[in-house]
């Protein structure tokens, strides 16, 4: 007689068994974006591929800093427009919500320093996901605007949120991480600028794959 195994596995194994990929892309500007987001972001950038799933983003000619120093995300101001996104169906936030598929804008965002968010997440930083067509001020709207446009995106109280991780990426651009957390990111590149001139640029990741609790 034959006898069968079963193994028990961290469900995050699934997690990482999806191909994760990511090539440059050389499409415009999707039109439900807002023109005066659209003249904020270039043309051409990123397509990330997962579970059937087909992600391309664009991002912003020049993510704001402020202040003097280094470019890091501390000199950003939250709420500023970092890129979009053209989702080709349904797709999961972070937290495991579903966003339907379409575009999207893509804000910078701090998770709040109180205890409903205590540890779910070894980085502050987030990307909030909005319906391109309810996100129409190109200007930062600081967290609070940021969070009540990107309700949208998937209904509730809570925005569509993408971890940032890591914050400060020394992988090659389009290089495929793997986080403390066992999720899959992306690693990009975005210019960033400082009283209207060029200032280098944000290398960071944006998990795809994975999951937080919160």
């Amino acid at each position: 007689m034959s006898t069968i195994f079963f193994f028990l596995v961290p469900s995050h194994f699934f997690l990482l068994l999806a191909a994760l990929t990511a090539t440059p892309h050389t499409d415009p500007l999707p039109a439900e974006i807002q023109a005066p987001l659209a003249a904020q972001l270039r043309p051409s950038g990123v397509r990330a591929a997962v579970n059937g799933a087909t992600l391309d983003f664009w991002w912003s000619a020049g993510v704001p800093l402020s202040g003097a120093g280094s470019v890091s995300w501390s000199a950003v101001p939250e709420g500023s427009l970092v890129g979009a996104v053209r989702i080709s169906q349904d797709f999961r936030d972070i937290r495991g919500r579903i966003m339907k598929r379409g575009v999207y804008t893509l804000r910078y965002g701090i998770q709040p320093d109180n205890g409903d968010h205590l540890g779910v997440s070894p980085h502050r930083q987030f990307l909030l996901v909005s319906p391109a067509a309810e996100d129409k001020d190109p200007a930062p709207l600081g967290h609070e605007g940021t969070v009540e446009v990107s309700k949208g995106a998937v209904g509730g109280s809570h925005p569509a949120v993408w971890s940032i991780d890591p914050p400060a990426a020394t992988q090659p651009v389009l290089s495929i991480h793997k986080t403390d957390l066992d999720h899959q990111a992306i690693v990009v590149e975005v210019p960033a600028t400082r009283d209207g001139k060029a200032a280098g640029a944000l290398k960071f990741g944006i998990v795809l794959v994975g999951k937080i609790e919160a």
